[in-house]
């Protein structure tokens, strides 16, 4: 089984119409990147299921503002990604981003999503200011808990000191596992700390840690420097020394579908896997393709 732990539907995003700086190779700025688009690549490509990951404007503001978009700009979120979610319950696990706490109640959003079929929750740390032992963060992570869900979490585009640094999220992090010891947990981006670098060794101590720790390997490090230059040989470096350090069996493979798509076609993204991680047996190619996540999921 091979499943893409970070896929995105959505209308559209950063409106090339309206922002010149974006190329209309971009597909998704002016072009519906729809559920049934990301059906039809993964069948092509021989990928059995995706986590359908839905967030509103609002949600991604944090990031897209220091671009200079704005939340006209995006067209997508819940309700868009909860029909595609309908339509292909077999393809599909459908995560929903957290919302900012100081203007939400997101105990009773989490509660709404798990009600409407929702696998877990996306968090973007920096996006909402969250500090990950607030108590209204960690009611969320008990309820994530209680029924049987999994927490996505992303550290991504930290600007401290608008944001707590890096080191700041992952002191909060171990305490919060100290806290809640058994909270299924996936770091996405494997940390966005890059793993070429020796600022990865600070994630791999928290992964030596905790063993419930998995590593999200779609934009790894939150950096792609390969271009298009296929099998991605600086995007395979960086899988190969996550997995020195955590394995394949805490590892997941993902795209971040459609953001990536002007760097590289769908099908590429998995026989860059497939065809060229010479460095692992082709069990340890499957198990980080779709292994860890089918277990994680209870899908085997």
């Amino acid at each position: 089984m091979i499943i893409d732990i970070e896929t995105h539907p959505l209308r559209f995003a950063r409106n090339g119409a309206v922002n010149p700086q974006m190329s209309m190779i971009k597909h998704y700025t002016w072009c519906e990147q729809s559920p049934d688009l990301l059906v039809a690549e993964m069948d092509y490509a021989g990928v059995d299921k995706a986590f359908l990951i839905s967030y509103d404007a609002e949600d991604i503001q944090w990031g897209s503002s220091r671009k200079g978009f704005d939340l006209e700009d995006y067209s997508g979120g819940r309700k868009y990604s909860l029909l595609g979610f309908r339509r292909f319950p077999e393809r599909f696990y459908w995560f929903n981003t957290l919302k900012n706490p100081k203007r939400h109640d997101i105990l009773a959003q989490v509660r709404r999503d798990f009600a409407d079929g929702a696998s877990g929750v996306k968090v973007f740390a920096a996006y909402i200011q969250v500090n990950l032992l607030d108590e209204a963060f960690v009611a969320v992570c008990r309820e994530i808990m209680a029924q049987g869900k999994v927490l996505l979490l992303s550290f991504q585009t930290l600007r401290p000191p608008d944001s707590y640094t890096l080191e700041e999220y992952l002191e909060q992090l171990d305490g919060l596992l100290q806290l809640l010891p058994g909270l299924p947990l996936v770091l996405m981006q494997a940390g966005c700390a890059d793993p070429l670098t020796p600022r990865w060794d600070q994630v791999r101590r928290l992964a030596d840690k905790h063993a419930n720790v998995i590593m999200g390997c779609g934009f790894v490090g939150e950096i792609w420097d390969d271009e298009t230059e296929y099998p991605f040989p600086n995007y395979l470096g960086r899988l190969r020394n996550v997995a020195a350090a955590v394995g394949t069996g805490r590892m997941m493979w993902g795209t971040d579908w459609p953001w990536f798509e002007d760097k590289f076609k769908y099908r590429q993204a998995v026989d860059s896997i497939r065809k060229h991680a010479g460095f692992w047996t082709m069990d340890q190619r499957m198990e980080f393709l779709g292994g860890t996540a089918a277990r994680l999921m209870g899908a085997e």
